[in-house]
């Protein structure tokens, strides 16, 4: 089966809590482990960035239904492509929450979500590349 992997931005439609944070988490690890999606979601300053990994068929039909939730808006693809392997294959939904500046690579990760918004790029890679590049370090 091959596997893809899917970054994408979007803004938060109101300041999220760690309560608000943790439920997402569960539901996404509760959902994405019967439809084998793996991945990682980051959140800082009202902002979530988010790594899917799994068929393309499944991440583009989930994509919809995340694009359909009220608690973000403005959401955008950054990379849709197919991978060799998972980056996060010990997670069937992982949660950071850059707002407590505990995460480890923390500078890397608030830089990449600063350059998603803005849609501008790190040296010579996008976003969500670099995003990529320091979980395969």
């Amino acid at each position: 089966m091959s596997i893809n992997q899917l970054v994408y931005v979007s803004q938060a439609t109101r300041k999220m809590s760690q309560e608000d944070l943790n439920e997402i988490q569960r539901i996404a690890k509760n959902n994405n482990q019967l439809i084998d999606v793996t991945g990682s979601l980051f959140y800082n300053g009202g902002w979530f960035l988010q790594v899917l990994e799994g068929p393309l068929e499944t991440l583009n039909a989930l994509y919809k239904k995340i694009e359909k939730d009220p608690r973000h808006r403005n959401s955008r693809i950054l990379y849709n492509e197919p991978a060799k392997f998972r980056t996060f294959t010990r997670w069937s939904m992982n949660m950071t929450n850059l707002d407590d500046r505990q995460a480890d690579k923390y500078d890397q990760l608030v830089e990449v979500i600063d350059a998603a918004k803005t849609d501008r790029k790190i040296g010579a890679a996008s976003p969500a590349v670099t995003l990529l590049r320091i979980f395969k370090e």
